[in-house]
């Protein structure tokens, strides 16, 4: 299955949206100049198909870029795959987001949420990419794990960063990394087709066989050895059933007959105790809960008229106090004698008034609602007083309740841990009664084991049988003859290049993971070749063979290939113009620089379309094939990161 990349995409924290597309099954260049974001295009699509941590530089897009994106075209679909940027000064975010379908725009920003794990995402590559069940065995005597080929290895054929493609020392993306050199070494014959996938099978199933065999083995050797004074499976059992309480800790059985004596009455037994209680408590605690729910909102709302109580009697002591003082004031100044008082005179002289003042009868009026709410109010007291004691009894009875269900809840917790403690009893005890009484009854033939030594033979002519089915390893040499076509694939393509050692014959050392030139003084690996130039030259056609062998063979390896500065050597920053062109340097430069490009650009179209060959340079050659592969030329004010998202 093809597996390329149809657009990166980058989110701006407000949620714009940058989209850099990509042709499928076809050379892509993007070409610019430093500082605008090429190197970091391999960062991010290895951060989006599964890198633990996040490795786009420190910098402008780290700071204005809230999510990472690819788009891949796997076959007839398509698979978008976002992470979350950590942002400035953290390694990794754990917000993973993806959408499959036959053809996907990409979502807005708010539709970006986590919906799946690093482990998940994994997985789903690995199942896109073709990776079926596989495993590398270490030789015999070397303690590492068993490798499985994954997505993971199989990317480190994917990328050259700008450090690595010009490398002496490093052939291979990330090789330099603790541990991934030897998994390349160990997954490389899986990837090129070397492993018989069947071949995997059926060795799991010898495995399986072997372990059978060495079971019923040991089980004939226990009953060989009844008679002898050592039964090392008995005395097991005999401790492991002391350790669980079947057995007291102070029984002694120094013979195999003490042993067996021991152990008979265990065999299928009713060993649960009288005081072993089944049942549960969990029914009861949640019937206690809903309880405790129903009295918290009880006592919550007698709390609540309690306090709107309370503060209306408060309110209603305030209110008596200041209308009796007012009263009192009015009284004290003599205005009237009492609430009948006469208000057809003055006052002041007490002269009679032929039409009663209004401001008078107003405060007659008003003195005498007074007096009536005065009297209201103290009516009212004794009632208010006997509502908060009720009130307030009513609260004690609920805090006592309240304290009944909480003591009532503790014990049925400690119920419940007792319950659990016995059910875990009971099984650990159930499973070792188990296994004696499937050991005494295998021992019980001890006098007819017959039925064992033919389960045993069946085993035995099982396990011949699968071996001759696995028959010899021929993985090596097969190994062998696909590594020579790739070295002739490689000294193919150096005749095209003016390199040193140009004309000897070429291979991929698997083992030092380097390339090495066979010529007339002997071999000569990468390490020992000079110039930046030759190791360049080498990574890049090394890549281009193995990518054209993967996909001759339809390996699940990733179609596409991004390779870093590969004119470095010729066309340093340094000397990187307004507009690219390599004019300026010196002839053999020139001729050096174009070689290397036609080459990658010939075997991108050899290969079309099942290999993409995405290629980031300063370099940007005046020709129309060149020309016609830009997909985007970053320089004067264009970035990856659009100059809109950085000044606002």
């Amino acid at each position: 299955m093809t597996f390329q990349i149809a657009s990166i995409i980058l989110y701006s924290h407000d949620g714009r949206i940058r989209q850099l597309p990509f042709r499928i099954g076809e050379l892509n260049i993007i070409t610019g100049a430093s500082k605008t974001g090429k190197s970091a295009l391999i960062d991010i699509v290895d951060y989006c198909t599964g890198r633990g941590d996040c490795y786009v530089a420190e910098g402008v897009i780290r700071r204005h870029v809230s999510w990472f994106a690819v788009l891949f075209q796997a076959g007839d679909s398509q698979i978008f795959v976002a992470r979350r940027n950590p942002g400035p000064g953290n390694k990794t975010s754990p917000d993973i987001y993806v959408q499959r379908g036959t053809t996907i725009e990409p979502p807005t920003l708010s539709a970006l949420a986590k919906n799946f794990t690093l482990d998940a995402l994994g997985d789903m590559l690995d199942a896109a990419v073709g990776i079926n069940e596989n495993q590398h065995r270490p030789p015999a005597g070397q303690t590492r794990d068993p490798l499985t080929a994954n997505i993971r290895h199989a990317l480190t054929f994917s990328f050259q960063d700008q450090d690595e493609i010009d490398s002496k020392k490093i052939l291979f993306h990330r090789t330099g990394d603790n541990f991934i050199a030897q998994a390349i070494k160990d997954s490389l014959p899986y990837f090129l087709g070397a492993i018989d996938e069947d071949r995997l099978l059926k060795l799991s199933l010898l495995d399986a066989a072997k372990r059978e065999l060495r079971r019923l083995e040991r089980q004939l050797r226990e009953i060989s050895n009844a008679g002898s004074d050592e039964l090392p499976e008995a005395q097991a059992l005999l401790q492991e059933a002391k350790s669980v309480g079947l057995i007291d800790e102070r029984v002694a059985a120094s013979t195999p007959e003490a042993v067996i004596g021991v152990l008979g009455p265990l065999a299928g037994a009713d060993f649960v105790g009288g005081n072993f209680v089944v049942g549960s408590a969990d029914g009861a605690l949640a019937r206690l809960r809903t309880e405790r729910a129903v009295l918290r909102n009880e006592l919550e709302e007698i709390k609540s008229e309690l306090r709107a109580t309370r503060l209306f009697r408060t309110e209603n002591g305030s209110y008596r106090r200041e209308a009796g003082e007012q009263r009192a004031r009015l009284s004290a100044i003599g205005l009237f004698r009492d609430a009948e008082a006469d208000h057809v005179h003055c006052p002041l002289c007490e002269s009679a008034l032929e039409t009663p003042l209004p401001a008078v009868e107003e405060i007659a009026g008003v003195l005498a609602e007074m007096h009536q709410e005065l009297q209201a109010v103290e009516t009212e007291s004794p009632k208010i007083q006997a509502k908060l004691a009720s009130l307030q009894e009513h609260e004690s009875r609920l805090e006592g309740r309240l304290r009944d269900n909480g003591q009532r809840m503790a014990a049925r917790i400690r119920e419940n841990e007792l319950f659990a403690k016995q059910r875990d009893d009971f099984v650990v005890q159930a499973r070792t009664v188990g296994k004696i009484t499937q050991y005494l009854s295998t021992s019980a033939r001890s006098a007819d084991n017959s039925a064992l030594v033919r389960q045993v033979e069946q085993a035995r002519a099982r396990v011949a049988m699968l071996a001759s089915e696995v028959g010899d390893d021929s993985a090596q040499e097969r190994l062998e003859a696909y590594l020579n076509i790739i070295g002739r694939m490689m000294t193919d393509y150096s005749d095209a290049l003016d390199l040193e050692h140009r004309g000897s014959q070429l291979r991929l050392d698997i083992r030092k993971l380097t390339v090495i030139a066979d010529t007339i003084d002997g071999p000569v690996p990468l390490q020992r070749m000079g110039s930046g130039e030759n190791w360049v030259g080498y990574h890049v056609l090394t890549h281009l063979a193995l990518h054209k062998w993967f996909r001759q063979k339809s390996r699940p390896v990733p179609g596409f290939l991004i390779l870093d500065q590969p004119s470095q050597a010729h066309y340093p920053p340094e000397k990187d113009a307004d507009d690219g062109s390599i004019a300026s340097l010196a002839d053999e430069d020139k001729t050096a620089v174009q070689k290397l490009f036609s080459l990658i650009a010939e075997v991108a179209r050899e290969m079309a379309p099942s290999l993409q060959v995405i290629l980031l340079d300063h370099a940007d050659l005046n020709e129309d094939w060149f020309d016609d592969a830009v997909i985007e030329r970053w320089r004067h004010g264009h970035k990856l990161v659009p100059l809109d998202w950085i000044d606002s």
